[in-house]
């Protein structure tokens, strides 16, 4: 006996399924994957850092995103929800309904138990096809690091910040924000 065929969505399916979903899930090469939510650290960190940033962008052509914008990855055909985007000047769309764009300059990612291998393995190469993407930004939840990868050329170099009193530039908007706002309330427990 033969198994039944595997139905793999197109973008379009996932789209229309995704776009009357009451949840977030991710269309990675056809596959769909739900999206669980987020402790409070996660919330608190994302927040502080859409805070930051807007105030920053205020008076120039910028945009910060939460993960409630999708981008998409052609040379992956995925779509994704990064916990922050964002770009000076205009969006490339992925249709009209504007939910959905192809061209951050920059992403966030702030990690989790469940999700820090992903973001530091598959999803980090798929947005490193992104031609557009100068800076990809890890943030931990559970202790004061953040993680950059610039690119150059066509290498991705890497820098840590550890101390509050540090300055988490994002050089292709044009920002730098101070570790201590980024964990602005956070708390880290014992157990972490």
């Amino acid at each position: 006996m033969s198994a039944l065929p595997k139905h793999t969505p197109t973008p379009e399916q996932y789209l229309e399924q995704e776009r009357s979903a009451d949840f977030k899930s991710e269309y990675i090469a056809g596959e769909i994957f739900a999206m669980s939510g987020a402790k409070l650290n996660h919330n608190r960190i994302q927040s502080n850092l859409i805070g930051e940033i807007r105030n920053l962008f205020k008076n120039r052509p910028c945009d910060v995103l939460g993960s409630d914008m999708k981008v998409w990855i052609d040379q992956a055909e995925s779509f994704v929800y990064p916990d922050l985007s964002g770009l000076c000047g205009d969006f490339e769309f992925y249709d009209d309904r504007e939910d959905t764009y192809s061209n951050p300059q920059f992403v966030v990612e702030i990690l989790s138990d469940s999700t820090e291998s992903y973001d530091r393995g598959k999803k980090f190469l798929y947005y490193q096809t992104l031609e557009s993407l100068l800076e990809y930004v890890l943030v931990s939840q559970d202790e004061t690091v953040v993680e950059i990868f610039r690119k150059n050329g066509t290498d991705w170099i890497y820098h840590s910040y550890r101390k509050p009193d540090e300055m988490l530039r994002l050089d292709s908007v044009g920002c730098e924000i101070p570790l201590s706002e980024i964990y602005r309330n956070v708390t880290f427990s014992d157990n972490e």
